[in-house]
């Protein structure tokens, strides 16, 4: 087969939803199908609807339209495929776009693209990563969600969220994100950690870098031994951080497996998240989770047997739930082994597969 994804911007740092398109770009390749991940200069249709982005969308964008003068993406944080064409184009109209089999809106901003092709684009797919307020406003959000397309949903959360907005049932189907455990595997005894917390930090609303970090320095009081290392795709250290903090800025993959490695618990304080790559991975490498219910972590993340799960806007209990991590250290290894178990059944092999197959029986 043919397959077009079609990315919302051009952009050479770590993104979760660009990742899940790349696994899946992967996969198809080497199994020997065509495909083109394409790229937009710029939006022209969401030229009046800027009111929306968040400061590091709209240096995305900015960063896009300075495109004009590249000839060919360069993606070193992950490990494409050589066989899979990287295409920038001035907009997403149906002009630029390579004729295909099937064509794939990856995010909101792209689905009225993909919507109004021509057959010969491909059988119109979407899959569904956003969520409201955060990354949308919400009723433009669930429009896209009520386009004629072929929705595959990242959780079981995204699907719910969808058919709640009045998607037909025949239109959605939940394929989960997962973890390559090829790379995100066990490399330090998980009984041999120190105590030591890892956590995303990122400038994103939804991600509550915030309140996680002053869970940190709650925990810190408590247990004044207490290790933190912190990861983000900004490079350079943020000047909030308390001097005893790590950060880790802009890491690779094979250094962000180290960090995982390298410590016993994985702290996730956001309020939501489309599937939460970061903690899945954290479990593939043995961190015990204290998370709060982010609704895309409710696929692999049960409370008291995978993982510690509070409330999104209870922070006594984040602060609980991280500190009997610390202090239990036969509840800890007990859940990060439970954690590391459930996770072996999220692959990107079967995922994939679901995926060629809905392909498939929608062409």
């Amino acid at each position: 087969m043919k397959v077009a994804f079609l990315l919302p911007q051009y952009d050479n740092d770590p993104i979760g939803g660009f990742k899940v398109v790349y696994e899946y770009a992967n996969h198809l390749s080497r199994k020997g199908h065509e495909v083109a991940i394409v790229y937009p200069r710029r939006l022209k249709r969401l030229a009046s609807s800027h009111i929306h982005e968040t400061p590091r969308s709209r240096l995305l964008r900015y960063k896009a339209e300075l495109m004009r003068i590249l000839k060919k993406p360069k993606i070193s944080w992950f490990s494409l495929d050589s066989k899979i064409k990287l295409i920038i184009v001035p907009d997403l109209e149906a002009r630029y776009i390579p004729d295909a089999d099937a064509v794939f809106a990856t995010a909101w901003q792209t689905s009225q693209y993909v919507n109004d092709y021509p057959p010969e684009k491909g059988a119109k797919f979407y899959l569904v990563q956003d969520f409201a307020p955060w990354l949308a406003n919400q009723s433009e959000l669930e429009l896209t969600w009520l386009m004629p397309l072929k929705k595959i949903a990242i959780s079981s959360w995204i699907a719910e969220l969808t058919l709640q907005a009045g998607a037909p049932r025949e239109d959605v189907t939940v394929i989960p994100s997962a973890v390559d455990h090829g790379r995100f595997r066990v490399i330090n005894n998980i009984l041999e950690r120190p105590q030591r917390i890892i956590m995303l930090y990122s400038s994103q609303p939804y991600k509550r870098s915030q309140l996680g970090l002053s869970v940190l320095l709650r925990c810190k009081e408590t247990v004044p031994n207490l290790e933190v290392s912190l990861f983000g795709p900004i490079r350079r250290r943020p000047k909030e951080l308390p001097a005893w903090v790590e950060y880790h800025g802009g890491v690779s993959e094979s250094q962000l497996i180290r960090l995982y490695n390298a410590a016993a618990i994985y702290l996730c304080s956001s309020a939501a998240e489309g599937f939460a790559l970061p903690p899945a991975e954290a479990m593939a490498c043995g961190c015990a989770v204290a998370t709060t219910d982010c609704g895309g972590n409710r696929d692999y993340a049960r409370n008291e047997e995978t993982a510690l799960i509070s409330d999104p806007d209870d922070f006594e209990s984040l602060v609980s739930n991280t500190l009997r991590l610390l202090s239990d250290e036969e509840l800890r290894v007990k859940i990060a082994l439970a954690g590391r178990e459930r996770m072996m059944d999220f692959t990107w092999e079967k995922s994939s597969q679901q995926l060629t197959e809905f392909i498939r029986y929608n062409l």
